[in-house]
């Protein structure tokens, strides 16, 4: 049988921790204000055989707060009604709570059955079935009990493990994660922490991280029903012995975690259903308590769909948070009002690290709608298309949507297969993207160059550099490295010396541009490696329109009749590009008669000076055809 978690709930002196008593033989009053003054005001723990624990909790309104803390894990709800007292106002709110929370399970336990007459008992358990018309309890058994006689426990009992035998096991991401409830100190063993386990398992040894303070902490022991454990798994009550932190830096509310898969936020959007019972709208920017796992943070309320909330009405909204907290997406929530502190509304975490936003467009909203159920498959699907120029990897996904490895791998696969996302390469550095996203950035990329090339038609294409500043400065560089890949092997564009252009691009010169390209070609090829700069080279010309030249020489050399070098000196250097392939060979014959050769040596070769001389042998190095060392260069493929 899975681990199961109960959980009572209910008004004041309704009988609860005596339930308990009566159903395991183990009193969940452990302080002693609660014992001396017979009121329980702090969660309570007890343990049905091996793999049950039952949480009482407190049933004065004072104490709500601890009573949320103790319900935010169960499988299942027992709500409990004196008969003498019917249904009071503690037994409302708790049971709204175990609505909100999405307890899946239940029954319900009518005690102090001794104390009125049996019509009492009837007209009482009418009353909780109108309560519980249409909820998670509406076909419950209701348990008349008296824990003074023993009347109706063993029939409760039974049923409790009966309902716990039929349970399927919960849902495991596969990554450890545990809500504190419960922070102690044992003379000798140091730091104890308590909680449910929501998710993977935990070994001693392993690290763990506590948040929001971020820590990261060692197992040292565990232990399951107070008998020492191994391992603990998905469902069970355990306590932790931590090493490396202090009993006062840890309280209730905070997270254990797998090491690196969960960050601390300050704000969350959440799907949030706003209670018929409430008197009046909930309007926007209103302070709250946002009741979250076992923490209690302040927070403010933004309507992401505009205007106020009104009572019985669902709506997205984003949490303000006043400190921080590292939920997961799916996680279950109750606010209640600032004061006097009534439970106003509750849902379902929907994003854990979103924009600080005022409102919501229509889209995000649809999108928002389908992970609320917390499916990993829309998870995913939806954390890439809201990153569309990243490259994902199955170990990047798992990170950051708190999912094992495997099943990461698992989903994104399925996602492959149905073409919402595309895949570019195999192995552990195959990348991901969304196939929708990817599609239209492929069209937008069209449509600049087509632009580009529009506004410039003498140059040959855009630099890869500039077209990642202008058009993808915030994209990551495998992303951007894919995407061009991608097109070009689709025959989109075309990449030539780090310049991007649309397939099938061109440079096409006028007639009167010709005739001006003739000349300069005839100038450059004629000067050999003695070039003239710009300046001297409209002068030569006798242009009047230095723009047009400027134009003509960047076409030229973006269609690789001239060439540019010593640009990294400051100051660019341009050749014909027959003279540059005449200057390889005849630094390659030069160096191969003696295997190296000295600068001098290779300048009075080309019979030019220092000033050109040095940009054509630093290109030589740079393109790996030659290695300088000291103050002679070599071959590189025999050097």
């Amino acid at each position: 049988m899975r681990h199961t978690v109960i959980g009572t709930a209910g008004h004041i002196d309704h009988g609860k921790s005596a339930l308990i008593i009566s159903l395991t033989g183990y009193d969940p009053d452990r302080l002693k204000e609660e014992k001396e003054r017979q009121m329980t005001t702090d969660l309570g723990f007890a343990f049905l055989g091996d793999d049950i624990t039952i949480i009482d909790v407190p049933g004065h309104e004072k104490f709500i707060k601890n009573m949320l803390s103790g319900v935010s894990t169960l499988d299942i709800g027992v709500l409990v009604v004196a008969a003498d007292d019917g249904i009071m106002p503690q037994t409302e709110e708790h049971f709204e709570i175990l609505q909100l929370l999405g307890v899946p399970n239940g029954l319900i336990a009518l005690t102090k059955v001794d104390l009125v007459e049996e019509e009492w008992v009837e007209m009482v358990m009418e009353d909780i079935r109108e309560l519980v018309k249409g909820s998670f309890l509406k076909d419950a058994p209701i348990f008349p009990i008296s824990n003074v006689n023993g009347a109706g426990i063993p029939e409760l009992r039974l049923a409790i493990l009966d309902m716990a035998e039929k349970l399927p096991a919960r849902a495991d991401r596969g990554i450890f994660r545990l809500w504190i409830d419960r922070v102690f100190t044992i003379k000798g063993a140091g730091t104890i922490v308590a909680g449910t386990v929501l998710s993977g398992r935990i070994h001693p040894g392993e690290k763990v991280d506590l948040l929001p303070q971020g820590k990261t902490l060692r197992v040292k022991k565990l232990q399951v029903h107070n008998k020492p454990r191994e391992e603990c798994r998905i469902g069970e009550r355990v306590a932790i012995n931590l090493m490396g932190v202090d009993v006062d830096e840890i309280q209730r509310g905070d997270i254990l975690t797998a090491p690196g898969y969960f960050q601390p936020t300050y704000m969350l959007n959440a799907k949030l259903q706003y209670l018929p019972s409430c008197k009046k709208p909930l309007k926007n920017r209103t302070r709250v308590r946002l009741h979250l796992g076992t923490a209690e943070i302040l927070c403010r309320v933004v309507n992401l769909e505009k205007g106020d909330i009104y009572p019985g009405t669902e709506t997205i909204v984003q949490f303000r948070l006043e400190s921080q907290i590292a939920p997961d997406v799916g996680d279950a929530f109750v606010i209640r009002d600032y004061s006097p502190g009534r439970t106003i509304g509750g849902g379902t975490i929907l994003e854990t690290h979103p924009q600080k936003l005022k409102y919501l467009q229509d889209e995000r909203i649809e999108i928002l709608e389908t992970i609320a159920d917390a499916d990993p498959e829309k998870v995913v699907e939806f954390h890439l298309k809201d990153n569309p120029q990243r490259l994902f990897t199955v170990e990047v996904v798992a990170k950051e949507r708190a999912l094992s490895m495997e099943e990461a791998e698992e989903v994104l696969a399925l996602l492959v297969k149905k073409n919402r996302l595309t895949k570019f390469g195999e192995g552990a550095n195959a990348g991901y993207v969304h196939a929708e996203e990817f599609g239209d950035t492929e069209e937008a990329l069209k449509r600049f160059l087509r632009d580009f090339h529009a506004e410039n038609p003498l140059r040959q294409g855009i630099k890869k550099s500039e077209l990642k500043m202008k058009m993808f400065p915030h994209a990551e560089n495998g992303f951007f490295n894919a995407l061009l890949n991608e097109m070009a092997d689709k025959g989109e564009i075309g990449i030539r010396k780090e310049r991007i252009f649309i397939a099938g691009h061109a440079i096409e010169f006028t007639p009167e541009q010709e005739r001006l390209k003739e000349r300069i070609e005839k100038i450059y090829y004629e000067a050999k490696f003695v070039t003239p700069e710009f300046e001297e080279l409209v002068v030569k010309l006798g242009a009047e329109k230095p723009g047009e030249v400027r134009n003509v020489v960047t076409g030229m050399v973006e269609s690789g009749i001239l060439v540019e070098l010593g640009v990294r000196l400051g100051k660019a250097l341009i050749f014909h590009s027959d003279r540059i392939e005449e200057a390889r060979n005849i630094v390659l014959d030069t160096i191969r008669e003696k295997g190296e050769a000295k600068f001098y040596e290779l300048r009075e070769k080309l019979n030019s000076t220092r000033k050109f001389t040095t940009p054509i042998l630093n290109h030589f190095d740079e393109i790996g055809l030659t290695k300088r060392i000291g103050d002679v260069r070599v071959l590189r493929e025999e050097g």
